[in-house]
């Protein structure tokens, strides 16, 4: 991977859109700039364009303050392609993210994005074959974290070296090994536990056919003897339908005789009706002459009443027409009264405020005196303002004077002490050394001027004086007005409200004289009834019409007691009409009921006879339908044993065919046992070859010379041949023989090993630098990981002037193993040891780079 173009907006001190760096053409190259300008943070952006991670902990710390979002545009060349990466971050909202990958393809970049910001980025680090914590690990030495790989734990180290490696391929065959083997082993056991039943089965054979024989013996004699049962039930049950069928004619017989007696009694009770019907037309017929005397009495009292009803008719109408022309006069003088009340109520809510003109009148002409003094007061105080702002731009005029005379009499003090204790001044206009005389001349000028100057300075510096009394004067007087001027609103609202009530009060006051007058004309109308007099007109001549119909209420009632005390004979005269037309009627249906009579008296007879003779012949159904039921229990009973005989046999048939089936199938269980063994075996054995004991172990063995031969070639020509590096990859463990697998760094120099600890930070970084350029090295070899750059964040700050000077000529030394080197720093001593310089500065608008 090897940075083209670099794309900044809002990311971190790159405030706003910055143009893009460009390191193409660059081998070589040093950033530098003062602390905090930018340096490192173009490098957080390439590694957070790459992987989304840099130095801050979260995405949202690295856009620059008081901004929502960022952006990273970065190019680099990977083999023969070049890619872009786009990566955004807003906070609007809850937050949101975008990356997205492309390939230039004919001068133009296509996508290769995924739908999902994790599908793309293990695209990403599958395309560079690495992530991020191997790249800070190997070839990107960050700042604070160049002993990134020194300081870790022997097992963490480890893990690094096998990351660089690419080993983790063999974790992956070694867990696919694990589950191949462990799932050999679940089907081993499935087939053993397989195998213990197939042998339960073959063992039961012999046992199984016996309980066949014995069950068939069974179900065949159940057999025989359910079958005569069940022809002994099929007699009893013809036997119990023929007498079901008796039973059935019995009821109906039964129902029959009922129906007559029914019949019977309905006759006889129509004949006794029908028969006092006879008496009671006898009874009317005797007494015809009086009833049609009351009959005609009750006719002539209901045409009397008929004519009082008409009467009432008539009255009830004018009466009602008499309410409806009242409630209209009522309804005007009620009119009348609610108009005069609301005349009455306004005047008294008018009143007092009617009278209050003149208090309103007096408190106005207060206001509006004391408004006029402030309003006075304001215009004064303006012209105070304009009069002190003129003293203060006349003031600060002559203060600006001052200070250009002070300069002009400093350089005249200048020129004087020139022309009074130096030989050979020149003269100002022609350039050539001035005479005696002409130097007294010239030295007369320049006093004569600053006199002039001087005076013109004290001056200023009087008026000056003065100006800043009367500044001070003028701006008591301005905060006396101010403080007095504040109440200028309130008498501004104080005059408008006053104006306001006065106007109101005026108003109250017409409109109290007009409801006073509404009201005495509405009470002389109410006192005179001037009102509605079409409507008392009218009500005049409903109570004349009244008067002329002469209802006579006494009357009317005699007339209504007559017709009631005489409407019996009403019922009685009808009910003698209808004796005179159906006597003779009534008594031949009499002659004809009682002959029907006769006629079910003979029925019944012949049905109570048939229900005598069902009855004997139903005297044994009872006895007969007790033999049935323990009949049908029996065959009940017995057919159940039956079922369960044939059910017994059926279950012992076909257990014993599966036991027969899973004798066939041992030979072929046998042979898959063996298989499933062989093949746990062989996988738990690659398990072990693919783990970190195994060919892991192996391949770091051989990587690590090559680590040791590279950093100490570094380490020779940064120190003189005075250190060296030794990474032991076992040690002896303190409470058993067995080695312990490790990845320990030792460190010599002239005085012997010792800890990685102990060395100074000048040395600890050249031990740092070597191990990671050798690392770096390495995982551009044998990782697979085209790594082609190399990046140093930090380190010259902890070193003296001669291994800087060692440590840029090891970095020259591994110039041509890498296509891009950056180095970062601030020392003004080394940025001419690089071709290439990237300046960084901050200002106020944010980070710029310049590349010389």
């Amino acid at each position: 991977m090897v940075p083209v173009k670099l794309q900044l907006r809002n990311f971190m001190s790159y405030r706003g859109s910055n143009g893009a760096i460009d390191f193409s053409g660059i081998h070589l190259a040093c950033l530098t700039g003062d602390n905090g300008h930018g340096k490192s943070a173009l490098l957080d952006a390439m590694t957070w364009a790459l992987w989304g991670k840099a130095r801050a902990r979260r995405d949202d710390d690295l856009i620059s303050r008081g901004e929502s979002e960022m952006e990273v545009h970065f190019e680099f060349d990977l083999g023969r392609d070049r890619y872009r990466i786009i990566r955004k971050r807003s906070t609007r909202g809850r937050g949101s993210s975008v990356l997205e990958l492309q390939v230039r393809r004919n001068s133009f970049f296509v996508p290769l994005s995924e739908p999902a910001i994790r599908e793309t980025q293990q695209k990403i680090i599958d395309l560079l074959r690495l992530d991020y914590d191997t790249f800070v690990n190997s070839a990107f030495l960050l700042q604070g974290r160049a002993d990134e790989f020194t300081t870790r734990r022997p097992a963490e180290r480890k893990q690094i070296l096998g990351d660089i490696l690419r080993l983790t391929i063999y974790d992956t065959y070694a867990e696919r090994a694990r589950e191949k083997a462990r799932a050999a082993e679940q089907e081993r056991e499935a087939v053993e536990h397989e195998l213990e039943e197939i042998k339960r089965w073959t063992e039961a054979i012999p046992e199984l056919e016996q309980v066949v024989i014995t069950s068939e013996s069974a179900a065949n004699g159940l057999g025989q003897r359910l079958r005569a049962e069940e022809t002994s039930l099929r007699v009893l049950y013809e036997h119990k339908r023929e007498l079901d069928l008796k039973a059935e004619q019995l009821t109906e017989a039964e129902r029959q005789a009922t129906d007559a007696e029914h019949q019977m009694l309905d006759l006889q009770r129509r004949i006794a009706e029908r028969q006092a019907r006879i008496r009671r037309y006898d009874d009317l017929l005797v007494r015809t002459d009086a009833i049609e005397a009351g009959y005609e009495q009750l006719l002539a009292a209901r045409r009397e009443l008929e004519h009082w009803g008409e009467v009432t008719q008539q009255l009830m109408a004018l009466q009602s027409e008499q309410g409806t022309v009242q409630r209209a006069l009522d309804a005007a003088r009620a009119q009348l009264e609610s108009e005069l009340k609301v005349a009455e109520r306004t005047a008294t809510d008018l009143r007092p405020r009617a009278l209050r003109v003149d208090e309103m009148r007096t408190a106005l002409t207060q206001a509006q005196a004391e408004l006029a003094h402030l309003e006075s007061l304001q215009r004064e105080h303006q012209r105070q303002l304009l009069d002190l702002q003129q003293a203060r731009e006349e003031s600060a005029a002559r203060a600006q004077e001052n200070s250009h005379l002070k300069e002009l009499m400093n350089s005249l003090r200048e020129r004087l002490d020139l022309l009074e204790h130096e030989e050979g001044v020149l003269c100002p206009v022609c350039r050539q050394p001035l005479s005696p005389e002409h130097r007294d001349e010239v030295l007369k000028d320049v006093q004569r001027e600053g006199t002039e100057l001087g005076n013109r300075y004290r001056q200023n510096w009087a008026r000056m004086q003065a100006l800043s009394d009367e500044i001070s004067r003028r701006v008591r007087i301005v905060e006396e007005a101010e403080g007095r001027l504040r109440q200028l609103g309130h008498w501004q609202g104080q005059v408008a409200r006053l104006e306001q009530a006065l106007t109101e009060a005026g108003r109250a006051a017409l409109d109290l004289e007009r409801a006073e007058q509404s009201a005495v004309a509405l009470h002389q109308r109410l006192a005179a009834k001037d009102y509605a007099l079409d409507i008392q007109e009218r009500l005049a001549q409903l109570d004349q019409t009244v008067a002329a119909l002469g209802y006579n209420r006494a009357l009317h009632e005699q007339a209504r007691q007559r017709a009631r005390a005489l409407q019996a004979f009403d019922g009685e005269h009808n009910e003698l009409c209808v004796a005179r037309e159906r006597r003779n009627d009534e008594q031949t249906m009499v002659g004809a009921l009682q002959q029907q009579v006769g006629v079910w008296q003979a029925r019944l007879g012949q049905i109570q006879a048939e229900i005598a003779d069902l009855r004997h012949m139903l005297a044994r159904r009872a006895e007969l339908a007790r033999q049935a039921e323990e009949q049908l229990a029996l065959v009940t009973d017995l057919q159940r044993q039956a079922t369960e005989a044939q059910r017994r046999l059926g279950a012992a048939r076909q257990r014993l065919e599966f036991a027969e089936q899973q004798a066939a199938k041992l030979p072929e269980k046998l042979r898959e046992l063996d298989a499933w063994t062989e093949e746990r075996t062989i996988f738990t054995q690659l398990q072990y070859a693919f783990s970190k004991r195994g060919i892991q172990a192996m391949l770091i063995e051989t990587a690590i010379p090559e680590i040791e031969d590279e950093a100490n070639a570094l380490l020779a020509r940064m120190s003189d041949g005075r250190m060296s590096v030794r990474i032991e990859t076992q040690r002896e463990g303190k409470t058993t023989d067995t080695p312990i697998e490790t990845l320990d760094i030792i460190i010599a120099d002239e005085q012997g090993e010792r800890p990685y600890e102990l060395f100074s930070g000048g040395e600890a970084f050249r031990i740092n630098f070597a191990l990671r350029i050798a690392l770096s090295k390495l995982l551009a070899r044998r990782a697979g990981a085209r790594l082609q750059t190399l990046v140093m964040d930090e380190g010259f700050g902890t070193q003296d002037a001669q291994g800087r000077e060692r440590l840029v000529e090891a970095i020259t030394a591994v110039q041509h193993d890498f296509e891009r080197i950056l180095v970062i720093t601030h020392l003004d001593e080394l940025k001419d040891a690089f071709p290439v310089r990237i300046d960084v500065i901050k200002g106020p608008n944010g980070s710029t780079v310049t590349i010389n």
